[in-house]
């Protein structure tokens, strides 16, 4: 006889279930990791069996479990294993955190940095050589900029690299120069870092061990239940399937492979969508343009205050774009590109195009990753082809400093989630970590004011909800992998991913939202974190 007996009810909450049919709730149901009934506490009391696990929330508030769809997760963790930590606030203190790295550091070996931010510093200006080669001049050190896309090098490691002052600029890519004198000054952009790239330390699988419980443990801190890994390789993805065997893995990772691993993956007849629940195999990522963070994504008009007209770089030619869409999509891939200025964007665009025009498909989903500067014609042609936006939820907060350089009238078409929404294009909650700060809470907070850390408002046309900011955290997350039929809300028949709140996110000043407690994340009925 079947056992219709629940394995855990929650009572007394106060449910957001991001279900437009029924969107609040007081009570629900859990057997075999997926929520079975939803309703009030008479509803579910039914299903109360001997051996069920009843959990009285008082009115604490039940939300569906977060969703980023764009952000660095096993490659971070790895990176929190294996280099200095620069996100400090003066080039001293950096160059205290890499003297400490280095004095651990074998000869030979490369001493590492990641997560410095030029504005968030005293000085206010990106490292340099000589800056690096006051840590030392017999060890080679590598800085990554907390954006990506920008790098720093002390002599040591452009003599490796093969750099000299007579170096022309790599594809894709520019060698920073002292605009004095014309030398190298150690900063490295864009695909110019590749050289350095076949250099530096492979990632040992017990780093990566080391920092998949590490970045697990800190997403699931603060509700996270899946995550869209924005750039895996193959040997993370061998980790990944460890971590799953071995329990070091809660979240549910929806992987969006490396650029280079298309061709086995083909090959091997795995597409986009192969996997189960927990792992699985997603689109092919590419990086199109550069960075907001950093200054260098591809725009139609300067940079404010930029020297020559500076309009950021170009990673990828138009040609390459067109090229590796049109076989990926034929192949049956999703296909994931970073594009964050609006010339990078409709260059994707046209890519997306020409291939659908091919090749049609009724329900690509294919992605702009970050898409952050848009205009009407951007978002009328993503309508139109079904483009997904995976828009950085926590710049405005965290990076406001940086808005400056883009002008008022621009930051009204940035991280565009009101226009998104009145153009009909999906957009989703994403934080790029290490860029951006990975709190959803921040991220929603973020959407909601357009407010900075320091009380700017940044474009407050695109000022949202909080309850579009739940949704597009946590169901639109859910559509941009395929799998809204499966979470994304609290409904019958779903994954019981939910988070617990010590207050109401669509209840307290829009300014606290960030601030909010995470009392218990739970990952198909079992909880991956408890305050």
């Amino acid at each position: 006889m079947p056992d219709y007996t629940a394995d855990l009810i929650v009572n007394n909450a106060n449910i957001h279930t991001v279900n437009s049919d029924a969107p609040k709730a007081q009570s629900f149901a859990v057997k075999n990791g997926k929520f079975v009934a939803v309703g009030t506490n008479s509803d579910t009391k039914m299903l109360s069996g001997a051996n069920t696990k009843i959990w009285d929330l008082k009115g604490y508030t039940v939300i569906p479990g977060f969703i980023d769809a764009h952000i660095h997760v096993l490659s971070s963790g790895s990176r929190h294993v294996m280099a200095a930590d620069c996100d400090l606030r003066s080039i001293s203190d950096v160059q205290e955190a890499l003297k400490r790295r280095a004095a651990k550091t074998e000869p030979g070996q490369w001493v590492q940095g990641f997560k410095y931010d030029d504005t968030k510093t005293e000085e206010n200006r990106f490292l340099t050589t000589s800056d690096l080669d006051k840590v030392s001049t017999e060890l080679p050190i590598f800085v990554s900029h907390r954006a990506g896309h920008v790098y720093y090098a002390n002599s040591k490691a452009l003599s490796l690299a093969g750099f000299t002052d007579e170096s022309p600029d790599p594809h894709g890519g520019k060698l920073g120069r002292d605009p004095n004198t014309g030398k190298l000054n150690g900063v490295i952009y864009e695909r110019a870092v590749e050289t350095f790239k076949e250099l530096l330390p492979k990632v040992e699988p017990e780093d990566r061990r080391r920092g998949l419980k590490l970045i697990n443990g800190m997403l699931s801190e603060v509700g996270l239940t899946s995550v869209h890994d924005a750039s895996v390789s193959n040997d993370e993805f061998v980790t990944y399937q460890e971590g799953l065997d071995n329990g070091d893995l809660d979240l549910r990772v929806y992987m969006l492979m490396a650029k280079p691993h298309f061709p086995a993956l083909r090959d091997a007849g795995i597409r986009t969508g192969f996997g189960n629940d927990n792992l699985k195999v997603g689109g092919i990522k590419m990086v199109s343009d550069g960075a907001i963070a950093a200054r260098t994504a591809f725009l139609s008009e300067p940079y404010i205050g930029s020297d020559h007209d500076d309009c950021g770089i170009q990673a990828m030619s138009a040609e390459e774009i067109n090229e590796s869409v049109r076989e990926m999509h034929s192949e049956g891939f999703q296909v994931c590109i970073h594009a964050n200025g609006d010339l990078a964007i409709s260059m994707v665009l046209d890519a997306y195009e020409a291939a659908l025009k091919e090749f049609p498909k009724s329900d690509p989903r294919h992605r702009i990753e970050h898409c952050t500067l848009v205009n009407p014609e951007i978002l009328t042609r993503m309508n139109k082809t079904g483009t997904i936006a995976t828009p950085f939820c926590t710049y405005v907060y965290y990076h406001g400093e940086k808005m400056q350089y883009y002008g008022d009238e621009r930051l009204e078409w940035m991280f565009a989630q009101k226009s998104f929404m009145e153009y009909g294009v999906m957009s989703t909650g994403a934080t790029d970590y290490p860029p951006g700060p990975y709190e959803p809470l921040l991220g929603i907070q973020s959407c909601v004011t357009r407010t900075d850390i320091n009380g700017t408002l940044w474009g407050p046309s695109q000022k949202i909800s909080p309850q579009d900011a739940l949704r597009i955290y946590t169901l639109n997350g859910a559509y941009a992998s395929f799998e809204e039929s499966a979470k994304g809300s609290i409904e019958p028949g779903k994954l019981a991913d939910f988070v617990v709140l010590e207050e109401d996110l669509l209840d307290v000043d829009p300014f606290s939202i960030k601030d909010i407690k995470i009392l218990k994340t739970v990952v198909g009925g079992k909880t991956s974190y408890e305050l």
